[in-house]
């Protein structure tokens, strides 16, 4: 019993201090904007400035109707909130896909340009699109900023009534500066935007 305490103790302490010195451990989710059915929250992100969001809805559609949108890039441009350019780069199989879009930005921020991988995987019921910038993947674009990071991702779960429930959580780093203003309301207005489109386009 002796040496289990040894080992014990420290590891309480070492998870104790983590927990203590990092902002991300204990950064919690803020509402933001209840609109029409869509709830975005936001939470900040050491060292970025753009904070984390996560959007919520709830959709009269099936999960497969919701998938394929999701998966249809060239429609991005119909619903995703700024979305001026959409088109897929490479179709490794039928739930691994590259992708690039472009972003209209006000002026004089310049556009945004990312290049995303998603994969599909089914957990726990609900359908998962993992979402990774892979920056590299082409060369850069000649008046335009690509983004250089982006971790998020797709979760569609059947509410078992007819309707689905979609959350959408991203966080970005946008690459070079962008005004104060910008950067808050993007993490608001861009999510509520494309979720509420997405609501509207699937439930015609």
């Amino acid at each position: 019993m002796k040496h289990l305490k040894i080992y014990y103790l420290p590891t309480v302490l070492v998870l104790l201090f983590a927990a203590f010195i990092s902002p991300e451990f204990e950064a919690k989710w803020t509402l933001k904007k209840e609109k029409n059915g869509v709830s975005i929250y936001t939470r900040p992100v050491e060292g970025s400035p753009l904070k984390e969001f996560k959007g919520i809805v709830n959709i009269r559609t099936s999960p497969e109707a919701a998938k394929a949108l999701l998966l249809d890039l060239p429609t991005y441009t119909k619903w995703q909130h700024n979305c001026i350019q959409s088109s897929l780069l490479q179709k490794n199989s039928a739930d691994d896909i590259v992708g690039i879009s472009l972003t209209d930005a006000p002026w004089p921020v310049q556009d945004r340009e990312a290049i995303v991988r998603t994969k599909v995987v089914e957990e726990n019921g609900s359908i998962i699109l993992n979402m990774t910038a892979t920056p590299d993947f082409t060369k850069p674009t000649s008046g335009v900023v690509r983004v250089p990071k982006m971790t998020g991702f797709w979760k569609i779960t059947s509410k078992g009534d007819g309707t689905i429930e979609v959350l959408q959580q991203v966080h970005a780093s946008p690459g070079g500066r962008i005004p104060d203003w910008l950067a808050n309301s993007a993490v608001v207005d861009t999510p509520y935007n494309t979720l509420l489109n997405m609501k509207l386009r699937l439930e015609k």
